[in-house]
């Protein structure tokens, strides 16, 4: 029916992830501009989605017991992290690298 979950995640009140759920490959890959550690954000997913397994039978309670952090574009401006989380979303969604729209924040977020 769908091959991603995504979900944007605020972390401590002011900076917005993405967490990209492969359904295909049962992956969790989380794309942060500042490039922090986020593994306490997989493993809250991960144990919410052992929680949902036992109303929703979809198999979807068993991912990989290990994330991914790409490197990926890095946010120079204080308040731009919603900014990437959803650039990363849309190149994802077009099946495009994420770093594909990187030219499309610089003309926006000009220094």
């Amino acid at each position: 029916m769908y091959d991603l979950l995504m979900l944007p995640q605020c972390k401590g009140n002011n900076h917005w992830v993405l967490l990209v759920a492969s359904v295909l490959s049962r992956t969790v890959t989380i794309y942060d501009s500042l490039g922090g550690n986020n593994k306490a954000l997989f493993d809250l997913f991960c144990q919410f989605m052992c929680q949902r397994a036992q109303i929703v039978k979809d198999g979807l309670e068993k991912f990989s017991s290990e994330f991914k952090a790409p490197p990926c574009n890095k946010q120079r401006h204080g308040n731009s992290c919603g900014v990437f989380a959803l650039m990363t979303a849309k190149c994802l969604v077009m099946k495009k690298h994420p770093t594909m729209l990187r030219q499309a924040h610089d003309s926006v977020y000009r220094d």
